[in-house]
């Protein structure tokens, strides 16, 4: 299930075609620069989460939309290199880690500290391995793109996950711990998932 795919894919680059194609020839747009953009907001995401979940959401938002922006641009322009295709999965990683230290933070007040920490290593190595193995797959010329969890529905989720404790914030434990819990079954699942589809492709 790729996000990229989807509807809502769709409308949201409608909507790059219309504001941003007319200011493709700025000095400013280019594809990398849009991927730095995007580590900076995830780089803030932490601090943000520890000043109030709002800005936390905010973070995230912002670092998913400038990695969605930079593949637009490389298109558009024709700028798509390998250099660029290699930062841009480099820096999702990290990306992908301080998104989920952000929530970590939101922890530390639960006196199930340790617990929350194992669970958040766990999604943490879910995570990567959900796109090693998309990575190695594709090294070993059988493309990968079967499972829930991709890059841009783990996104996505963080997002409603940020939203739901924003607006209910008198029940804020309990969303961390559900919304924690759900992430790491379905990060392992999409991994399992993976495992075995790629196993099935190598074999025929």
């Amino acid at each position: 299930m790729a996000l990229r795919n989807s509807i809502f894919a769709d409308y949201f680059y409608r909507i790059l075609e219309r504001t941003l194609v007319p200011k493709l020839e700025h000095p400013f747009v280019r594809p990398n620069r849009f991927t730095v953009l995007g580590l900076l907001f995830a780089l803030a995401v932490p601090f943000s989460f520890y000043v109030h979940p709002f800005w936390g959401l905010l973070f995230i938002g912002l670092s998913g939309s400038a990695d969605a922006v930079d593949g637009f641009v490389a298109k558009n322009q024709r700028k798509h290199t390998v250099f660029g295709a290699f930062l841009d999965s480099s820096f999702d990683r990290i990306s992908d880690c301080f998104y989920l230290m952000g929530f970590w933070i939101l922890f530390w007040e639960d006196k199930r500290l340790i617990l929350a920490t194992s669970l958040i290593f766990l999604s943490l190595l879910f995570t990567f391995m959900i796109s090693y193995s998309k990575a190695k797959s594709e090294s070993l010329d059988s493309a990968c793109e079967v499972g829930l969890m991709d890059r841009g529905v783990r996104v996505v989720y963080l997002i409603a996950w940020a939203l739901i404790l924003c607006i209910f914030h008198k029940y804020t434990f309990i969303i961390l711990w559900s919304g924690l819990v759900s992430y790491c079954v379905l990060t392992f699942f999409t991994l399992i998932h993976r495992v075995q589809d790629i196993r099935a492709r190598l074999n025929r």
